[in-house]
């Protein structure tokens, strides 16, 4: 066996079986990849992956144990090769981070800035998904981090390191009569229509259950992953927003007013996303440290190596 092969089974996997797109992600043609795992298999003694009519459906049981050692293997030589290069060369190098709209167009700007200042040499980029899909890239190695809010589901392999609290805001437009709410309650609330996130994200969560604990029933009358698109249509007379009161800039929202909602939600908690088997290069602690200057690389290393979910600082500090 060699690397390619464990290299391209890590890639079918990770692409939803399909051949096709692990071949262009490895550089080879589709039937240089089939043969590859043909030969794995053949090999190995076992059949890695279930197929019908030389279509591939699923994993085997064996496949499953296969494709764990492949990815420790492939991980581990990814590793040794980020090890030579922070030798090598410890300001440069590609660096991939994954975020949500929220983070990347109101959190994350000054620290990309002093980032790039300190390290012009590494080519940074910003992946943007909800915080399932950031999970999925670092899950996949498309991305090296994440930062996004905490998912519902759980992730083999990712430990996601709590940084920040996220309090909530109402936004309507300037001369709304909700703005004469005090206090502002969920009750008064429900009865104009609702602008807020998608069910992809914790804050979706969050804005339901309180609106159920008190037995109200929000109309929802548009849900968006994009916090900007929610304002806009606030704008419009469409309705009022719930929404990460960072996403609130009131230099550039001037026809908008925010009320503060934090007593109406419970916050979401801002992450940090990692593999558990990752390798972090000097650039990237770097990077994290601008993120959350509260944050110690012993705090990483002790949630890197904890069994379960890290413990967070309480009380998280608010961004």
């Amino acid at each position: 066996m060699n690397l390619r092969q464990l290299r391209s089974l890590c890639e079918i996997v990770d692409r939803g079986l399909k051949m096709s797109d692990a071949a262009h992600a490895v550089f080879r043609s589709q039937p240089s990849v089939s043969r590859q795992i043909h030969e794995l298999e053949v090999e190995l003694g076992v059949s890695i992956f279930r197929r019908k009519r030389n279509r591939v459906l699923e994993l085997t049981a064996q496949g499953r144990e296969v494709l764990a050692i492949a990815r420790r293997i492939v991980n581990d030589v990814e590793n040794l090769g980020r090890l030579g290069k922070e030798f090598a060369q410890a300001d440069a190098g590609d660096f991939a981070v994954a975020t949500t709209h929220t983070q990347a167009r109101y959190t994350l700007p000054d620290v990309v800035e002093r980032f790039q200042h300190a390290y012009p040499k590494v080519r940074l980029s910003l992946r943007q998904g909800t915080p399932a899909q950031c999970c999925e890239l670092v899950q996949r190695r498309q991305a090296d981090l994440a930062i996004c809010t905490e998912t519902a589901g759980a992730y083999d392999g990712l430990v996601q390191i709590p940084c920040y609290r996220l309090n909530r805001s109402v936004v309507a437009p300037k001369g709304h009569p909700l703005l004469r709410a005090r206090p502002l309650t969920l009750d008064a609330v429900a009865r104009y229509p609702v602008i807020t996130y998608d069910e992809g994200f914790s804050g979706r969560g969050i804005v339901d259950q309180s609106f159920a604990d008190q037995a109200l029933k929000p109309n929802v009358v548009l849900s968006a992953i994009d916090a900007d698109v929610s304002k806009t249509y606030v704008e419009k007379g469409l309705g009022i927003a719930i929404l990460a009161t960072v996403a609130f800039d009131p230099k550039r929202d001037r026809g908008l007013r925010r009320m503060d909602a934090r007593h109406l939600f419970a916050p979401s908690r801002l992450n940090i996303v990692l593999r558990r088997d990752v390798y972090l290069r000097g650039f990237m602690l770097e990077f994290m440290r601008l993120f959350a200057p509260a944050l110690r690389k012993l705090d990483i290393d002790k949630s890197i190596a904890a069994p379960g979910p890290p413990v967070s600082r309480v009380p998280l500090p608010e961004l």
